[in-house]
């Protein structure tokens, strides 16, 4: 293999790796070629592709493994973003599972077609490399995908590159239960250009877990005809959304349930939020997403009141999930959001989230900007957090400006 090497296990008579998960093996991945691998494993039928940093290598991986017969799809080389999500769109409703990915601008480029195949019900999933857009910029960012918030997709963010692997393999099962699509989010560089070990199941195993796609209702079908984007009258719109928002609101539910049922098959545990050293013992909790948590994980060790809420689930916002999770959390405890975006408010967009999950509940609550644009956030920028929250904080904090 070209991109990806196979770890052989360990010295006679030690634990040898492979017997952790049965039916996986073993490799170094990017977080990149983690999102291609898995897309494989679903056995994704159309892939639509336009490069651009730092995703470029996930359709390029994806272009390899369909040019050396890996992989059993149709790849398409498109000349726009746009055109990447229109034809996803298109193959979608023709019953294809569709897979593709962007970044930055080309996420932007694509929001006209995002709002489309959120409205068109169909379950189509992608990676998305978060990086900003003006100043042009490439390192990681959330802002890209937190600006696509209100386009109807649901929004799951990574934390390693084996949660980006599994992570994709439970959106197709979501986004085919309930005919919505699913983002998939990894922050640019430290998680897509690094490397890590990474358990990859054999594809059998994937099949027991994801049927393949039924064709939903809004699936092309020769024998019965109809047209698809034409003009809708009122009475007929406000039932199409309700009936989006009566299956929305089963999303936090339906992961759940899923995630439990990956854990059964394939042995590793994911939830919608994750909670930890969080209870009465508490006085400050750091709120993350992404590869912050990783450092944050670390720090907090040295901290014995210092509890971690990981949000995996982002959109639609796991309200019930994060309640419960703070449930034994005294009430002069402090939350402290740690936001890698900037939307051009007052606060972030975890901030704003936790707000309006939180509303009536007493806790105080400091927003942080760390990290934007790709700016490095280092154990000591998680002990200044630390050190901030407790003794001076603003209602926004902006760290290591300098």
């Amino acid at each position: 293999m070209t991109t990806e090497t196979i770890l052989k296990g360990t010295a006679p008579g030690k634990h040898r790796p492979a017997a952790r998960y049965p039916r996986h093996r073993q490799l170094i991945l990017k977080g990149n070629y983690a999102a291609a691998e898995a897309a494989r494993l679903c056995r994704v039928g159309f892939v639509p592709a336009y490069p651009i940093t730092p995703q470029t290598t996930i359709v390029e991986r994806l272009a390899e493994m369909v040019a050396q017969g890996e992989m059993d799809a149709r790849y398409v080389n498109m000349d726009s973003e746009h055109s990447a999500f229109a034809a996803a769109l298109g193959a979608s409703l023709g019953g294809e599972r569709v897979f593709t990915a962007t970044a930055g601008q080309g996420l932007f480029y694509a929001h006209e077609v995002l709002h489309a195949i959120a409205h068109f019900r169909l379950p189509v999933v992608i990676a998305n490399v978060g990086r900003p857009s003006i100043p042009w910029n490439i390192w990681s960012d959330q802002s890209d995908s937190l600006a696509q918030r209100d386009t109807g997709w649901i929004q799951f963010y990574g934390e390693s590159s084996q949660e980006v692997l599994d992570t994709v393999i439970q959106s197709y099962l979501l986004a085919e239960q309930l005919n919505i699509p699913v983002m998939v989010v990894l922050d640019a560089f430290y998680q897509s250009h690094t490397s890590e070990n990474v358990w990859v199941p054999d594809i059998g195993l994937v099949d027991e877990f994801l049927p393949r796609r039924v064709p939903g209702p809004m699936s092309i079908d020769v024998a019965n005809p109809k047209s698809f984007g034409g003009l809708v009258p009122p009475e007929h719109y406000n039932k199409m959304n309700y009936t989006y928002w009566r299956d929305a609101v089963q999303v936090a539910e339906r992961a759940e349930q899923n995630a439990a049922g990956f854990a059964r098959l394939f042995g590793r545990g994911y939830h919608n939020v994750e909670a930890v050293n969080i209870g009465p013992h508490t006085k400050l909790v750091l709120v993350t997403l992404s590869s912050i948590t990783s450092t944050a994980r670390g720090v907090i060790q040295k901290y014995p009141d210092v509890g971690l809420l990981k949000l995996r689930l982002f959109k639609p916002f796991p309200k019930a999930s994060v309640q419960e999770a703070l449930k034994e959390l005294h009430k002069e405890a402090v939350l402290a959001p740690i936001e890698r975006n900037f939307l051009g408010d007052r606060e972030g967009a975890i901030f704003q989230e936790m707000q309006r999950a939180l509303y009536g509940n007493p806790f105080r609550m400091y927003d942080f900007y760390a990290g934007a644009g790709g700016k490095d956030v280092s154990p000591e920028t998680i002990e200044k957090i630390i050190y901030l929250a407790r003794n001076h904080p603003k209602d926004v904090n902006w760290v290591d400006i300098a």
